[in-house]
């Protein structure tokens, strides 16, 4: 049928375009509303091309429901070359999930197989991406954060195990000369704890470079903490720590916040008060040699 192989260059024209990257920062208002509506459209039109293709085959109402996935297809697309930054990043991978089921379920309609089937993997790609879809930049960022703060949660839980775990083999190479107290465990957890700045405002112009930093933070913090475990090597652990640190104040930064002022005080200090109980081991190991 000349309508499927049409429809099927239309697709493959429309899906490369998605690996043109642009750096639009401008806002199209109303944009993620149309996405969703055509996201919803695309569903419909699919299970209609299905419908026309039930034996026998309706060619008719198959090339019309074929015209309209090509067209809507392409505005999809355009949606997504439209989008800004982590928006279109979200949109991207979505349609090219679609992208991938939909070649495959028209190859099926051409070879006249499993046609069900295929339409359901169509259906289940498109309702990913509508389900939980974010339609303007503030919410794709928000829903980043969200899985780098699980993230960087679930590194919080390792780190907290490993003091709490009752374990201190390895703690000596760190120049403990003992084992940790329960109050300084406290003051461990209260050093790390004090890194991570709990409240970013959502600054409109500074989104990408937030979320870059963001990441970075994620990637240092599980380093850290990975470095945590016995046995350590004491150089290891100040490596990533000083990384994590200058991610963390790098992202601080960003933001001109009361709240990130004062995490910046404690982070100090807490740092002040780690030295100086480094230098009294220090001077008692010297001691006592």
């Amino acid at each position: 049928m000349t309508g499927l192989n049409d429809c099927q260059a239309a697709l493959q024209t429309a899906v490369q375009a998605l690996s043109r990257r642009t750096d639009s920062e401008a806002s199209h208002p109303g944009l993620g509303d149309v996405f969703a509506q055509l996201l919803s459209n695309l569903r419909q039109t699919v299970t209609s091309l299905s419908l026309a293709f039930k034996p026998p085959v309706t060619i008719p109402a198959a090339i019309q429901q074929l015209d309209k996935v090509s067209d809507q297809v392409g505005r999809l697309i355009s949606c997504v070359l439209l989008a800004p930054g982590e928006l279109a990043t979200e949109w991207r991978q979505g349609m090219s999930n679609i992208g991938v089921e939909m070649v495959k379920y028209l190859q099926v309609l051409v070879s006249d197989g499993d046609y069900l089937g295929a339409t359901g993997m169509v259906w289940e790609a498109i309702d990913s991406l509508a389900n939980d879809l974010s339609k303007d930049e503030p919410a794709a960022v928000a829903k980043r954060w969200r899985h780098q703060q699980s993230v960087v949660k679930d590194a919080w839980d390792e780190f907290k195990g490993i003091l709490e775990g009752g374990d201190d083999d390895g703690w000596d190479e760190l120049d403990m000369g003992e084992s940790l107290t329960e109050k300084e465990r406290t003051r461990t957890e209260a050093v790390l704890h004090a890194m991570f700045p709990r409240y970013l405002d959502q600054c409109k112009s500074k989104y990408r470079a937030v979320l870059e930093t963001s990441s970075s933070f994620v990637d240092s913090f599980d380093k850290a903490v990975s470095a945590m475990h016995p046995e350590q090597d004491e150089e290891e652990v100040n490596e990533a720590l000083k990384e994590l640190e200058a991610v963390s104040r790098r992202l601080a930064e960003t933001v001109h916040d009361t709240a990130i002022d004062r995490w910046r005080d404690r982070l100090d200090l807490e740092k002040k008060k780690w030295e100086e109980r480094r230098l009294d081991l220090t001077s008692l190991s010297v001691a006592i040699e």
